[in-house]
């Protein structure tokens, strides 16, 4: 998402309602680079709107994703996490904190292909230990 009246017109242009609870929605990705589940959003949008539910969350995501103003990641075991950097880049997890972190060092094939597969795109997803947990293991 590169700013909140892109994705405004955006799902104005798709026939979207911009209802409080999905801007709030917007507003919660907009720069956010922790990468939050739906229930991360669901924790923090509940307390200005106590009665929203995970539909209206879910809804929403799914609706940004196919918008193209958002990623859906799979880094994590049984659990979603959202991108609101739409830009090519890879991902981390520290397997000491559990902070997803953006890598933006490019990755390089020798060929557009592998096999017979003619390659599109692609993402890569890194594990181990961040340098900040390195630094306090030390």
């Amino acid at each position: 998402m590169k700013d909140k009246n892109t994705v405004i017109e955006r799902l104005k242009k798709a026939n979207f309602k911009l209802t409080p609870q999905r801007m709030a929605i917007i507003e919660t990705l907009i720069g956010n680079k922790t990468h939050p589940s739906a229930d991360a959003i669901y924790d923090k949008i509940k307390k200005k709107f106590p009665m929203i539910s995970y539909s209206t969350i879910y809804n929403t995501l799914r609706i940004l994703i196919d918008l193209g103003e958002l990623r859906e990641l799979s880094i994590k075991e049984n659990k979603i996490n959202y991108d609101p950097n739409t830009e090519p880049h890879h991902h981390f997890l520290c397997e000491k904190c559990n902070r997803i972190i953006d890598i933006f060092q490019e990755i390089n094939f020798k060929s557009e292909h592998i096999n017979t597969h003619k390659i599109r795109n692609y993402e890569i997803y890194f594990y181990g230990i961040c340098s900040d947990c390195l630094k306090r293991i030390k």
